[in-house]
C-alpha cells in the first residue's frame, strides 16, 4: 500500500478540524478561515490552521503540524545529551557543597586532617565524576526526549494545537516512539490525529488547556507562503547584514547542540552551578582559615640571617636619646660664625685617601638634625651615611667651623618651614673639621636635586648664599 504524502495529510488534517470546530459558536455573520503552509516569526512553520471570531469577538485559532513517512523525524524523539549534561553539571556542583557541609556538621574537616592542596584538587575531580553519573543514570528520562514538533509548539500559544502523521509513520519502529509521542502529547495538551490506510482521519487525543501548566507564550501572527517569499524579495541586506547572517548560520548548529533547547538557554542550570560553586567556595575557605600555622625552620632562617649579615655594615650596638641644646629655638641666641673660606668648601669631596672617620678626633656631636616643630635629633656616630651603597646628591648650604654656627643656622632654616642636617664632613668622606649644612634628604639621582634646589632657593633672602647640588660616593672602609 502506497504511503500517504505530506500534502494529503494537510488536506485531510484540515477537513476533519473544520469538521471538529463545526458547532463552535461563532460571531454572526464572520467566517471561518483556513490555511496551509503558514510561516512565522522565528522561522516558525504551520503546516495547516483555522481560525474565527467567537461569540465574544476574541479570534480562536488551531493550528496542527503534518507528517508523512518521509518527514516522520518530526514526531521521533531523540535522546538530548546537552541537556543531560547541563543537568548533570548542576547535580554535581550542588551535591559537592551538600556533601561537604554535611561533614562540617559533624565536625570533620577532611581538607584540614589531609593535605590542603590535595583535596582541593580532589574536590575537583569529584565535579566531573559526578557528572558522568547522572548521565550514565538519568539520561534515559523522559525529560530528555525531545521531540521536533511538540517543542515547536511550545515556542507559541494558540487555543488549539494538533500533530496529524501518516498510518505507516510507526510502522517499523518500535510502540516507545508512539507512546512517547502521545505521552508528551498528553502532558502538554496537544491534540493527536492519525490519518489511516483509507485516508481516513482516526482521533488519538484532543486537546486540552495546557496553557494551565506551560509558561504562556506571544501567538503567532503567520504569513503564507506566497507573503513570506515577497518578503524575502523584499529583503535587501548590506554587506555586513550578510556577514552577520554567515556567522550566525555557522554558530547555529554549536549553539543548538550544547548551550540551548529550542531556543530557550539553560538559565535555571546555570544559575544552580553558580550557586553550587560559590557554596563550595566558601566552604572550602572555611577549611583553610583552620589551617594550622606552620613555622620556619628556625636554623635554616638564622643561617640565612648568618649569610646576610656578611654583606651588611654592622650597626651600633648603642642608641642615646638627649634634649635639644640649649638656645637652640632662642631667637636671641649669638649670631651666625663667620663661613670658612671658599676653597674649604670646595675641597669637601671624597677621595681615595681620605682618613677612616674613627681615626680622626671627632667632636661629641656628628649629626644634628632639625625638622620646623620638631625635637632636635642628634647622632653620635655616622651609620646613617656609611650604609649607603650607591652614589647620593645633597643641596649643599653652607659650612660652620663651629657647633653653635651651624646649629644657629639649622634655627633660622626652621623658622622659614625648611627642614635641615648638619653633618661633621668626615661622615662624607671629607676632611677638616667643623658642619656642612644641607636642605631636606638625601637624593639618588641629580635631576630630583637640582630640581628641590630650586625649589628651596625660592624660600631664602638674596643675600644668601646661593644653594649647590654636591655629590658624594659611599664610603667603603
Amino acid at each position: 500500500m502506497s504511503s500517504l504524502s505530506e500534502n494529503t495529510i494537510k488536506q485531510i488534517a484540515l477537513g476533519y478540524l473544520k469538521s471538529y470546530y463545526r458547532l463552535r459558536p461563532r460571531a454572526e455573520g464572520t467566517l471561518t478561515i483556513t490555511g496551509t503552509d503558514m510561516r512565522g516569526a522565528g522561522n516558525i512553520i504551520a503546516d495547516g490552521f483555522l481560525r474565527f471570531i467567537q461569540e465574544d469577538n476574541k479570534l480562536f485559532s488551531a493550528t496542527f503540524e503534518a507528517t508523512s513517512y518521509e518527514t516522520r523525524a518530526e514526531v521521533l524523539y531523540r535522546p538530548r545529551p546537552s541537556h543531560v549534561l547541563w543537568d548533570g553539571l548542576a547535580f554535581a556542583s550542588l551535591l559537592l557543597p551538600t556533601l561537604l557541609a554535611i561533614v562540617h556538621i559533624f565536625g570533620w574537616f577532611p581538607l584540614v586532617k589531609y593535605d590542603f592542596y590535595y583535596g582541593v584538587l580532589f574536590l575537583l575531580v569529584l565535579i566531573p565524576f559526578f557528572l558522568g553519573l547522572y548521565f550514565l543514570i538519568f539520561r534515559r528520562l523522559p525529560r530528555y526526549r525531545y521531540i521536533f514538533a511538540v517543542e515547536q509548539f511550545k515556542q507559541y500559544q494558540a487555543d488549539d494545537q494538533w500533530i496529524a502523521y501518516g498510518y505507516d509513520v510507526f510502522t517499523d519502529l518500535p510502540k516507545k516512539y508512539r507512546n512517547q509521542l502521545i505521552w508528551q502529547c498528553t502532558r502538554y495538551g496537544f491534540g493527536l490525529i492519525e490519518i489511516t490506510a483509507q485516508r481516513q482521519p482516526k482521533l488519538i487525543l484532543a486537546p486540552s488547556r495546557a496553557q494551565n501548566f506551560v509558561p504562556r507564550h506571544q501567538f503567532l501572527r503567520l504569513l503564507t507562503q506566497g507573503q513570506w517569499q515577497n518578503r524575502l524579495r523584499g529583503m535587501v541586506k548590506s554587506p555586513w547584514e550578510q556577514l552577520k547572517t554567515v556567522l550566525k548560520n555557522r554558530l547555529l548548529p554549536f549553539q543548538n547542540r550544547y548551550f540551548r533547547w529550542f531556543p530557550r538557554s539553560y538559565y535555571n542550570q546555570w544559575f544552580l552551578i553558580f550557586m553550587g560553586l560559590t557554596a563550595t567556595f566558601f566552604l572550602v575557605r572555611t577549611e583553610y582559615l583552620l589551617l594550622p600555622i606552620r613555622f620556619v625552620n628556625e636554623k635554616r632562617y638564622q643561617k640565612q640571617l648568618l649569610e646576610q649579615g656578611k654583606h651588611l655594615r654592622p650597626e651600633t650596638t648603642y642608641f642615646l636619646v638627649d634634649a635639644p641644646l640649649a638656645g637652640f629655638f632662642d631667637t636671641a641666641y649669638s649670631p651666625y660664625q663667620m663661613l670658612v673660606n671658599e676653597e674649604q668648601f670646595q675641597d669637601l669631596i671624597q677621595t681615595v685617601g681620605s682618613p677612616d672617620t674613627a681615626d680622626k678626633i671627632m667632636p661629641p656631636v656628628r649629626i644634628i638634625s632639625a625638622a620646623p616643630g620638631e625635637p632636635l635629633g642628634l647622632y653620635y656616630g655616622c651609620e646613617r651615611f656609611n650604609n649607603l651603597d650607591q652614589a647620593f646628591f645633597l643641596v649643599a648650604d653652607s659650612i660652620y667651623s663651629r657647633q653653635t654656627g651651624a646649629q644657629s643656622r639649622l634655627a633660622d632654616l626652621n623658622d622659614r618651614g625648611i627642614s635641615a642636617t648638619a653633618v661633621w664632613p668626615p661622615c662624607l668622606g671629607g676632611t677638616g673639621q667643623g658642619f656642612l649644612v644641607y636642605l631636606d634628604e638625601l637624593f639618588f639621582d641629580s635631576l630630583t636635586a637640582q630640581t628641590m634646589r630650586d625649589s628651596l632657593q625660592l624660600g631664602l633672602d638674596t643675600f644668601d648664599r646661593p644653594l649647590r647640588v654636591m655629590k658624594f660616593s659611599p664610603i667603603t672602609n
